[in-house]
């Protein structure tokens, strides 16, 4: 009757040891480690905090330079409201953000700028994520048509929040 017990937790052991080495973070098969996303956040000089996030800017004008992408500096020179979102492929609350930001777009075409760039392909955002002090998947932030930035979040946030804040960009 004692081998049952011992059994299970012989099989068990292993199992939880992998769990300790491989982490519980849920990221997605090749994500960025947080050494490669601290770097890759502080763009060459690679001194980002992880206290640096893009809700540390709310109020702040955004000033994209040359190593920014076009279009989103074509945004910020038009005076337009733009929704940024940087997500990873396979993680489960950046694929609710980004599924709930592409039905948002549709309703608000028109009036706000989308741009969406893949975190692990650094040649699509130039040095967005210096700019916006975004470390992490998903983050997503709201730009006025002042350049200010008005809303960011770091994580997962659900539709109706995103709505209200594409509402308060369009609205000043």
């Amino acid at each position: 009757m004692k081998k049952i017990p011992t059994i299970l937790a012989a099989a068990l052991i292993p199992v939880f040891v992998a769990f300790l080495i491989c982490g519980c973070g849920g990221a997605a098969a090749g994500a960025p480690n947080p050494t490669t996303v601290a770097s890759h956040a502080a763009g060459a000089g690679g001194k980002a905090s992880p206290t640096d996030k893009p809700e540390n800017l709310i109020g702040q004008a955004v000033s994209p330079t040359k190593q920014s992408p076009s279009d989103f500096q074509n945004s910020i020179k038009a005076r337009r409201p733009v929704v940024v979102t940087f997500y990873m492929t396979g993680a489960a609350d950046d694929n609710y953000v980004r599924t709930a930001m592409t039905e948002l777009e549709s309703q608000y075409t028109g009036q706000v700028d989308f741009e969406d760039y893949l975190f692990s392909d650094a040649s699509s955002f130039g040095d967005l994520t210096s700019l916006l002090k975004v470390n992490t998947t998903p983050s997503v932030i709201m730009i006025n048509n002042q350049a200010k930035v008005q809303r960011a979040w770091t994580g997962y946030v659900d539709k109706k929040s995103l709505q209200q804040g594409i509402t308060e960009i369009i609205g000043g």
